[in-house]
């Protein structure tokens, strides 16, 4: 008996130790995929949403449990709800981790034949007749001055729309730190996206920073159990003054948002 127990053991330790390397692996071609709004989200966080996608397909193959498939997606059809997102790119979110399994672990179609009539229903119940297997890349409102669209006062929008040809921003609210150094000694500020590019994000702030000024960021911010907030070395490129002493501003990263070590 003791022997059994320490088999299942070793085997659910090699299950989880090929999930995070295939989760590392499907964060990278997700974030290269250009027409999903969760390209945008940092390496790490891909990377969990990928580790919870494999276990929760790995449950359903192995053992016939599809519930927690189920609720990964239902989990995630409330995010791309709350932040904005398309249905299209949770589509494009299953399709991508769907082909790194296929490509990485070299899953086959016999095998997700179950896992994809689950897939389809469950999709299916929360977003009407669209089915996750089209994976449509639709036609999004990008927008690269979002302070505009929210009512704010973002003086030279021309110029500040012209950053669509180095960044497509899109309008994304994720909570974010953000932490800086001044002449009043260090400030910390929790608030929230209003703009977000694979090259920088756009905020709205009660802090006073200065063009040039480093500052480091958690994106995201989700401080709860089992989620990794990462800092992230950004300067600050654009400050928009606003009504009753808020500031736009507009960061660049000067590392990226890929896997770190």
């Amino acid at each position: 008996m003791r022997f059994q127990e320490e088999e299942i053991t070793d085997a659910q330790l090699l299950q989880k130790e090929r999930g995070k390397k295939f989760a590392n692996q499907a964060a990278e071609r997700i974030r290269a995929t250009e027409n999903c709004l969760f390209s945008l989200l940092p390496h790490a966080e891909l990377s969990r949403l990928a580790e919870e996608w494999y276990e929760a397909c790995a449950q359903a193959m192995l053992r016939g449990n599809y519930a927690p498939i189920d609720m990964w997606i239902r989990s995630q059809s409330r995010l791309a709800a709350t932040q904005g997102f398309a249905p299209e790119d949770l589509l494009e979110l299953l399709n991508a981790c769907r082909r790194s399994a296929i490509e990485i672990e070299n899953w086959n179609e016999d095998i997700f034949s179950a896992v994809d009539d689950v897939m389809e229903e469950v999709f299916s119940s929360i977003h009407g007749n669209i089915r996750w297997k089209i994976a449509v890349a639709p036609e999004t409102g990008v927008d690269a001055a979002i302070a505009i669209d929210a009512g704010m006062q973002v003086p030279d929008a021309e110029k500040w729309t012209s950053d669509r040809r180095r960044f497509t921003r899109n309008r994304l609210r994720f909570p974010i730190r953000v932490i800086g150094s001044g002449p009043t000694g260090q400030t910390e500020e929790f608030t929230f996206t209003a703009s977000v590019s694979r090259g920088g994000l756009y905020f709205f702030a009660h802090g006073k920073y200065e063009t040039g000024q480093l500052v480091k960021v958690t994106f995201p911010y989700w401080n709860v159990h089992d989620c990794m907030d990462i800092d992230y070395a950004a300067k600050v490129i654009r400050l928009d003054e606003q009504p009753d002493k808020i500031w736009g501003v507009g960061i660049d990263f000067v590392e990226s948002l890929g896997r770190k070590a």
